[in-house]
């Protein structure tokens, strides 16, 4: 595409420009420096980020064969293409959207926001619409899947070039729909500016990333903008809430407030679009009844817990506003045949004990954890978990109390310390485990 029709659109967010040649044709995009199809034929986005400074790649890509550049920062380079831009995050995605011919639109986009559930359910969400025959990708935490291929996941939501590139590989797999998760932090930061959703989900709000938004309710206000984009962008789309917890509500009222359709969720309450009741937990899966549409359908799920029943719940509900004729049971079929690495994982050995692996790492989930493996009645319960660096410092003590109070031993330990002193981490976690613990 030339260059000139790529940077359409554009001017409002253009503080300088220097086009030495716009017709350029632009075959390749790229943010990454050690990107080895960077030529010059490619737009590189140098961006000036909290820790890495892009910019001061430029002429080692200039050596390469690059010409075109934007960026964040406001520099002077002789002999290329530039453009100093504000909100680099939103010319990266309209740019990306325009290079790939805009993949969203001819996908089903599903996107699920909240503190915890995220991943679980962008999985059921995957294992049901490929169950009833859809092929389609996943975007998440732990990994970025299209067709049959996988690949690490940096950022639980990608960049608007990565976001896009993936969108453009899932319909040339032949996909029709896209799982993702949304967070926060991508809310904020504008990666996934634009996109279209079709249908998405809030799950739960509980303490974390406040290092990042300082508040709960700054924190609520992020995930609410998910609510609004999907409002700009498609009219049509569906939000899916778990009502049963207050910023559920909240978070109903909102989407209410911006004339969004809803399906709510809920095993408390009789009005909800759909619902779970007859819930029996153990160690070897959930059984449960769903209520949906006047009608019950049975299911087991092999994901242990209550909190597995309420991303079962959103999971459902999602799925089934992307089908025209949902097919409840298929749908329900593969939700409950999920099992996602870290999220409740059971092994089991064969000297008599269990052992579970869980993500936890924020106290309300922790205590979810602990609480439903206490259900189950164990001779003891050890726990061995950390806490993360340069992150929400406030948690450490809460997540102590909670484990000292759950489990009958607890271990504490390292969890990517990043720049802090490990043991200041560790003692920070003993602060809140009191003495008659």
């Amino acid at each position: 595409m030339e260059l000139r029709k790529l940077l359409e659109g554009l001017d409002d967010f253009v503080l300088k420009r220097q086009l030495l040649d716009d017709s350029i044709e632009i075959l390749h995009l790229s943010e990454d420096s050690r990107d080895e199809m960077i030529d010059g034929n490619t737009l590189f986005f140098a961006i000036q980020g909290s820790s890495v400074d892009a910019t001061k790649f430029i002429h080692e890509l200039i050596n390469k064969g690059c010409r075109t550049f934007v960026t964040n920062k406001d520099i002077s380079i002789e002999g290329v293409n530039l453009l100093v831009v504000r909100d680099i995050r939103k010319v990266e995605a309209l740019v990306s959207k325009r290079f790939f011919n805009d993949p969203a639109l001819k996908l089903k986009v599903i996107g699920v926001t909240g503190t915890k559930g995220k991943t679980t359910i962008s999985y059921m969400v995957y294992n049901a619409l490929r169950n009833v025959g859809i092929d389609g990708g996943l975007i998440g935490t732990i990994e970025y899947k299209v067709g049959g291929t996988s690949m690490p996941a940096p950022n639980t939501t990608p960049s608007p070039l990565q976001l896009y590139s993936i969108l453009n590989d899932v319909v040339g797999s032949g996909g029709k729909f896209v799982s993702m998760e949304v967070s926060s932090h991508a809310l904020v930061m504008d990666r996934i500016f634009g996109l279209r959703f079709d249908v998405v989900g809030f799950t739960n709000l509980s303490r974390e990333h406040l290092d990042f938004h300082k508040t709960m309710e700054e924190y609520f206000s992020a995930k609410m903008l998910l609510f609004r984009q999907l409002k700009e962008t498609n009219p049509d789309g569906y939000a899916v809430i778990n009502i049963d917890n207050e910023w559920g509500v909240r978070a109903y009222e909102f989407a209410k407030s911006l004339g969004i359709k809803i399906l709510t969720c809920s095993i408390e309450r009789d009005d909800a679009d759909v619902r779970a009741k007859n819930i029996s937990i153990s160690i070897n899966g959930t059984t449960l009844k769903f209520l949906v549409e006047g009608r019950e359908f049975k299911a087991k799920l092999i994901m242990p817990g209550l909190h597995n029943v309420y991303n079962s719940m959103i999971a459902l509900a999602m799925s089934m506003k992307v089908l025209e004729n949902p097919e409840i049971e298929a749908l329900i079929d593969g939700i409950s045949r999920t099992e996602v690495k870290g999220r409740f994982q059971v092994l089991r050995s064969n000297r008599g004990f269990y052992v579970v692996i869980d993500y936890a790492h924020t106290p309300d989930s922790l205590e979810k954890t602990l609480t439903t493996a206490r259900s189950f009645n164990p001779k003891r319960l050890t726990v061995v978990f950390g806490a993360g660096g340069d992150r929400d410092r406030g948690k450490r003590p809460m997540m102590g109390e909670i484990a000292s109070k759950l489990a009958d031993k607890v271990v504490i330990t390292n969890d990517n310390p990043r720049t802090e002193d490990p043991l200041k981490i560790i003692y920070d976690i003993i602060s809140g485990i009191g003495e008659e613990n």
